[in-house]
């Protein structure tokens, strides 16, 4: 994978993928984060060694993806306030459904719903995909690929079984780690 790779958003789950993404090869200077906070784009700068920005207009990179990194609160703020998407747009927000994110974005495009749980913060995470429509066996690829970059990732069929991801994702990981602290 090659893509140029807009995260719009760059929080703890982007980074997470950055570093997953740079680990696996991916060249840091075809991935881009854009973010409102100063301090955060300029952690991301210097540790990655990717382009920032404050808006997508501001960069001169052309994305190939967008990766909607941010809160589910602010989304649809951030996603009216973007150009028109690229071809692929990929969606880590919990709670959006497909539908409301493909009415917000700005014309037609692949969009994939993600469901990481928290482990993807350490490259050990689990992923549901969810393709919204018709996709290529690239863009399908593409998505695999970057959500793999944080652990293991699986399609689902229907949008509704990412409710059921996202409880046992979700909450699975905290019973496990409860489970071990009363082992201890």
């Amino acid at each position: 994978m090659r893509e140029t790779i807009a995260f719009i958003g760059g929080g703890n789950m982007a980074n997470s993928l950055i570093g997953g993404l740079i680990a696996g090869g991916h060249p840091p200077q075809r991935l881009l984060v854009v973010d409102p906070a100063d301090e955060r784009r300029a952690a991301l700068a210097r540790e990655y060694q990717v382009a920032v920005a404050e808006r997508l207009q501001d960069s001169e990179l052309v994305p190939d993806v967008w990766v909607l990194a941010v809160k589910p609160q602010v989304m649809q703020t951030v996603v009216r306030a973007l150009p028109a998407p690229p071809p692929l747009v990929i969606s880590v927000a919990a709670g959006i459904g497909a539908d409301t994110l493909a009415q917000w974005l700005a014309g037609p495009t692949a969009l994939v719903r993600c469901m990481p749980n928290t482990p993807a913060l350490v490259g050990a995470g689990a992923s549901a995909l969810y393709a919204h429509g018709e996709l290529s066996a690239d863009q399908r690829r593409t998505a695999q690929t970057l959500m793999e970059s944080a652990g293991l990732a699986v399609w689902v069929e229907s949008e509704a079984d990412m409710d059921a991801v996202t409880a046992t994702s979700g909450s699975g990981p905290a019973y496990f780690f409860a489970f071990m602290e009363a082992m201890q």
